[in-house]
This record gives C-alpha cells, structure tokens and sequence, in this order.
C-alpha cells in the first residue's frame, strides 16, 4: 500500500478552481442535484447563509452517500478524505486528484493526512470531515473526535456542523448497491463554530468538539422526534 506521505509529496500545490473541478462541480449542480431531488427527495436546511471561504464540514456518517449528497450543497471546492491504496487505481487516482482527495491509512493515520488537510485549507479548499471516524451501526450520532477541530485551528478556519439524516436508509451498511426508495433524506448545515482565542489550543479543540456534539444531538432529537 502506498504510504499517504509518498503520494502527497507527489502532488502540486493544490488550485482550488483547476478546470476539471469546475466541470465536476457543474456536473454535480446541474444533473446530480436534480437527480438526487427527485430520486431520494432531498430537502437541505441552513441556519447560516452560506459561508465565504474555506472551512471544514463536520458531518456525521450514515452511508456511503454523505460525501456526494453533502458536497453537491457545497459551492466552493471540497476535499474527501480517501483510503491510500485506491491512488493504486488510475481512474480513482485521475478522479481524486480532481477532487482534492486527501490519501489516509485508516489502520494507522499520521501526521501526513493531517497535514494535507490543512494545507488544503490553507489554500482556500474546505475539507469534508466524518468525526465520528466510521459509518454509524445504529442510526444514531456516535462519539465526536478532535480531528475537525484541530484542522480548523491549525489551518485559522471555522468548522461548519452537518447533520445528515436517513442516508442509512437509502444505502444500508453491508449492501452492495443503493436502494431507490428509503424516505425523506435530510441535510442541516449549521452556524460556523470558532473557539474563543484566549483558550489554549487544546481547550479551543475540546470547545469546538463539544459544540459540534451538542449540535449533533439537537438535530438527531428533533428529526426522530419528527
């Protein structure tokens, strides 16, 4: 398996607006979205106009559908987190470099994924973060990590909670292809989250952390309750 430090190292600085991004952005708002609409009934709700500027989105994970249903309601540039060994694969390496991907070893992530992140960020692409690390086994929010946190703060961006609801429904864990029906998918975009300057850099991560779950839990209350 390729080491994410020896594929990173092989990349150019990241562009947040390189010509093939901008054809799969289009590709995304023109024919996906509308798709998505109409296919899985999608409604997407914002408690804060959109953001200016890049920022990392904090979502939780119910299905392999998040990150596409997630980014085609993103307007600017939007980089994914992906397994190392799929850069093995041509088509994948030729469609993650389009998309800013981001290489990782889940069994022992380091520094380098980290730090492609923030370099993203830093660049002005935003970065699209599952904090509770896995695809959900219950249908319910799990326990939120550090990581959106600590990129923010190192890269000097906010982190924007997602909530994504019955995703789950739609492409169960387990099965090899998506189902067509599965209800109502919602989408909830909240307000930006930025610790207060004077906390120490841990402290600033657990505040952001602790928000972000405090959220989660709002949402997740709400729409089962609905």
């Amino acid at each position: 398996m390729p080491r994410p430090s020896s594929i990173l190292a092989g990349m150019s600085a990241p562009s947040p607006h390189p010509f093939p991004t901008r054809i799969i952005q289009a590709v995304g708002t023109f024919v996906l979205r509308p798709l998505v609409l109409f296919v899985f009934r999608v409604r997407v709700r914002r408690s804060w106009r959109r953001h200016e500027g890049a920022c990392v989105y904090a979502a939780n994970h119910r299905s392999f559908f998040d990150p596409p249903f997630v980014g085609m309601w993103v307007r600017d540039p939007l980089s994914y987190f992906a397994r190392a060994d799929l850069w093995n694969n041509v088509f994948f390496r030729f469609l993650l470099g389009m998309m800013h991907g981001i290489p990782v070893n889940r069994e022992h992530p380091g520094m380098s994924s980290m730090k492609g992140a923030v370099d993203r960020l830093r660049h002005g692409i935003s970065v699209l973060v599952f904090p509770e690390g896995t695809r959900t086994r219950t249908g319910r929010v799990g326990t939120m990590r550090d990581g959106p946190a600590l990129f923010a703060r190192r890269a000097g961006v906010p982190v924007i909670p997602v909530y994504v609801h019955r995703t789950e429904l739609c492409w169960p864990r387990g099965a090899i292809l998506p189902r067509l029906s599965g209800g109502r998918i919602e989408i909830r975009f909240g307000s930006p989250l930025i610790a207060p300057a004077h906390l120490a850099p841990r402290l600033q991560d657990a505040w952001v952390t602790r928000r972000l779950s405090r959220w989660m839990q709002v949402q997740e209350r709400d729409l089962f309750r609905g």
